[in-house]
């Protein structure tokens, strides 16, 4: 079995995100966790979306809770042929975010 590399626990939990590229041709979109830690979260975005990519990204976890909002990294991505061959799966760094947020965030996950 291979050993877990990972800083910090990661949760398969779906929270819904809206994102945006940064730059003149900029790309939102929105979609959700598919899963997330203190750190950084899976994500499905646009295939435009690429590895190095800085992301402003505004996590939504529903009206009884505020959005946590900050940067983040796009640290690898891998292409989708389903749900749509227009998506990628990526994988974020949190780069600019609050962490007392996304801890606050993550206690309501646990």
């Amino acid at each position: 079995m291979a050993e877990e590399r990972r800083r910090f626990p990661r949760y398969d939990y779906e929270i819904e995100v809206r994102y945006s590229t940064q730059g003149i041709a900029s790309v939102e979109g929105y979609t959700v966790t598919r899963n997330i830690s203190r750190v950084g979260a899976r994500i499905t975005v646009s295939r435009f979306v690429k590895k190095g990519d800085v992301l402003k990204m505004d996590l939504l976890p529903g009206a009884s809770r505020d959005p946590v909002s900050g940067y983040c990294r796009v640290v690898w991505t891998k292409n989708l042929t389903k749900p749509s061959a227009f998506q990628t799966d990526a994988g974020v760094e949190f780069t600019k975010f609050n962490t007392e947020d996304v801890d606050r965030l993550l206690a309501t996950v646990k």
